[in-house]
């Protein structure tokens, strides 16, 4: 039963509720079969849904298909031992003559959709190769009529039409907030003062928390407010740090404070007990504040826990007409094959619907896509990214910003987070396209005084992978409230094994000191538009899987800003 909560959590912090237990059954039986665990399993589903476009909610249909085209194909059956079904005079080195002594053991084939089979013919008519970055077919748009396969979802004020009426232009700019710079040196950082700057980080917010919590309870408490989380008291205190949540068999928590005393290396920490606390959802590397009582001085037995101060509102837009805004991330291609075909429709509909702006959010060239690690790609990388963005620019009219965020998860570029722009060699890219801009990741954009924040960074996967809650409801709500309750476009620490931070860039540039009316936090998680705080947050998906997010941003009325000017959809093309 444990181990069926075990799983069931795991997929969770996918993004998925499995009530079923028929699934977590024919999960147990691969794992046992295959000899996997269950991190790996749900590694390897997840896998399975980026590469074949599947419903990242699994059923026993889509599990059976990725047991084909993965667990068959690279992993071995665990050896049986003998059953009545061997063919027992073989044991014996001994054949049967005749055709029954033959079994032919052939895996059922899976059935591919008439959508896989199409993106395949498309693909093979219009193909991106990545040595000659040469067209194979002179098939016109027309002809290939490419159109909207469905909307995913969709929130706000209904959009008749996406296609660019009047000639409204817009300047899209960075933000006054602090961005890498493109020349940003990085990870020459000494351990002391990693640990300052973590202090510092604790010091702010947590002092934010406190005067937001005496607000909140209308300035009448008498409660005393100390720094040190290990102050021995059997009276009720408030006290602030950095949260450690270890998802084990106990799921213990423990409390980083931020004083450090004298000849002691780290700040003093201390062990949460939560059986008093309703409701709860910590993570590692969230910075809260608790109420308390301390009576032996080893546990924090916690009364009320109190993490949300958001950074103030963003100045009102002062946009003059209704604008246009199409949003995709990256990786743009399945890991089979190198054509980028899925942002090859997508380009042709900007250029039919010809949006304000539109962005793209890397990673381009994914540094672990099979064909790159094999090096069977002829041009260099670099030249191959320019390859992509010149045939991106070409394709777009001039009245079109493009927007391109880096990423550290690009081969060609820095791996670092925060992560500087990407760097483009190609002197006719730069200069003859003035519509293009590269951007750092995070950023935050101005559109009139619109504030668009944005990172390529997956992180409410990270955050929902170190979650510990009891919290029951909209489980996405939850974890990307997490990220503007924290200020931080990423406030995981220890960061996840496969993202290299710098601290002092992500002291200076992954912070917000006001809050974006618009926050794009792609992931391999399933799509969402959510509006939290007067924030509309979106995940428009994979690129590769064919789906994108489109906005419509109108100006107010009055001067009067809400979430309701912005409407958003997500679509496969």
């Amino acid at each position: 039963m444990e181990d069926k909560e075990s799983l069931r959590k795991l997929f969770l912090d996918l993004g998925c509720e499995i009530e079923n237990d028929a699934v977590l059954d024919k999960c147990f039986e691969f794992c046992n079969n295959y000899d996997v665990d269950l991190d790996k399993l749900t590694e390897l589903w997840l896998t399975f849904c980026v590469n074949n476009d599947a419903d990242i909610q699994p059923t026993i249909d889509n599990l059976i298909k990725m047991e084909h085209l993965i667990l068959k194909k690279d992993y071995k059956l665990k050896e049986s031992h003998y059953n009545e079904n061997d063919d027992v005079l073989s044991m014996y080195g001994c054949t049967e003559s005749g055709p029954s002594s033959k079994r032919a053991r052939r895996s059922p084939e899976v059935e591919v959709d008439a959508d896989t089979r199409a993106d395949k013919t498309r693909a093979a008519e219009y193909s991106f190769s990545p040595a000659t970055c040469t067209e194979n077919s002179s098939v016109s748009s027309n002809q290939r009529n490419i159109t909207d396969k469905k909307i995913l979802l969709s929130i706000g004020e209904t959009v008749l039409s996406w296609k660019r009426t009047g000639n409204f232009d817009v300047q899209v700019t960075k933000s006054d907030e602090p961005h890498v710079p493109s020349d940003a040196r990085y990870m020459y950082e000494v351990l002391s003062r990693q640990g300052h700057i973590l202090t510092h980080v604790c010091q702010n917010l947590g002092s934010r928390l406190f005067k937001t919590w005496l607000k909140a309870s209308g300035n009448n408490t008498e409660l005393r407010y100390v720094k040190n989380v290990r102050n021995v008291s059997q009276t009720n205190f408030r006290t602030f740090g950095r949260i450690n949540a270890k998802k084990d068999t106990t799921n213990t928590v423990t409390l980083e404070g931020s004083t450090r005393r004298k000849g002691i290396s780290g700040a003093d920490t201390i062990e949460l007990d939560f059986r008093n606390v309703k409701q709860y959802s910590v993570f590692s590397g969230q910075i809260v504040a608790v109420e308390a009582i301390n009576p032996v001085g080893d546990t924090l037995y916690v009364k009320e826990i109190f993490a949300k101060s958001y950074a103030p509102l963003a100045f009102t837009p002062t946009l003059e007409s209704r604008v246009n805004i199409f949003v995709a991330a990256g990786p743009f291609t399945p890991s089979s094959n190198m054509h980028y075909q899925a942002l090859w429709d997508l380009m042709e509909r900007v250029a039919s619907d010809e949006p304000h702006v539109l962005i793209l959010i890397g990673p381009f060239l994914e540094y672990t896509h099979p064909e790159i690690q094999d090096n069977v790609i002829k041009d260099t990388h670099q030249e191959l990214f320019e390859k992509i963005l010149t045939r991106i620019m070409e394709s777009t009219r001039r009245n079109t910003q493009v927007i391109v965020i880096a990423s550290n998860r690009d081969i060609h570029h820095e791996p670092i987070f925060p992560t500087p722009q990407y760097t483009i060699f190609n002197r006719k890219l730069s200069q003859n396209y003035s519509n293009l801009k590269v951007m750092p990741d995070p950023c935050i954009l101005d559109i009139a005084d619109l504030k668009i924040g944005i990172t390529s960074v997956d992180v409410i996967k990270h955050i929902g992978k170190e979650e510990i809650s009891n919290v029951s409801g909209d489980r996405l709500s939850r974890l990307v409230n997490h990220v503007l309750t924290q200020t931080c476009f990423y406030p995981v620490y220890p960061p996840s094994e496969d993202l290299n931070v710098d601290t002092e860039l992500w002291e200076k540039c992954a912070f917000f000191d006001q809050q974006p009316h618009l926050l794009i936090l792609p992931s391999d998680m399933r799509c969402y538009c959510k509006v939290i705080n007067e924030c509309m947050i979106v995940n428009p998906e994979r690129m590769h899987k064919y789906a994108y997010a489109r906005l419509s941003v109108k100006p107010t009325i009055d001067g009067k800003w809400s979430s309701n000017n912005i409407s958003c959809e997500i679509v496969k093309v």
